[in-house]
């Protein structure tokens, strides 16, 4: 069973986070702001199939989420960076479960991303770089959160990464809302 046929979302966001400068943003964004990366993701795949996302619907995505990302992907997460260069002196079963648990994680966060993909399912529409920003922006807004600068450089990151083609000081200017 592959997931990627399962869920384009999750295929999309392979593709995504592996592109140059994509995963340190997104990173960033979790570790400075406290934003959900999947969530990140969902706005930028809506926006590439040409969906906007509503205040409400940003609503419905963080709170289908929450508990799952509260209960499963942030413990598997804090254990694996708490045990990132440890040995305790045991050789390599430290190690060896820290990979253990990276996989596991990896496997929590595709299940949040099909958790997402259930509650707003998106149709196959054609990609709106302005579709994408505007989700982002509505992401923040919903989490209360105003973009300084630092924030900015990190998302246009992320819309270039999900925009091909675009540049810059365009993703800037369409996640100013300009």
């Amino acid at each position: 069973m592959t997931r990627d046929s399962e869920n384009p979302f999750w295929a999309f966001s392979l593709t995504l986070y592996v592109r140059q400068g994509v995963t340190a943003a997104c990173l960033d964004l979790q570790d400075r702001r406290d934003l959900d990366v999947n969530l990140l993701l969902f706005c930028c795949w809506a926006g590439s199939q040409g969906r906007a996302l509503s205040g409400p619907e940003i609503g419905d995505l963080i709170a289908a989420a929450r508990d799952w990302r509260d209960q499963v992907v942030r413990p598997l997460r804090g254990a694996r960076r708490w045990l990132k260069g440890r040995t305790l002196g045991l050789g390599n079963a430290v190690p060896e479960l820290r990979e253990d648990i990276k996989a596991r994680e990896l496997a929590a966060e595709a299940i949040q991303q099909d958790i997402l993909h259930k509650t707003l399912p998106v149709s196959a529409g054609v990609s709106s770089p302005g579709a994408m920003a505007a989700n982002l922006r509505a992401y923040l807004a919903a989490e209360g959160c105003r973009p300084g600068p630092e924030d900015i450089g990190a998302l246009a990151t992320l819309l270039l990464g999900a925009a091909r083609g675009l540049d810059s000081s365009s993703a800037r200017r369409l996640l100013a809302g300009d």
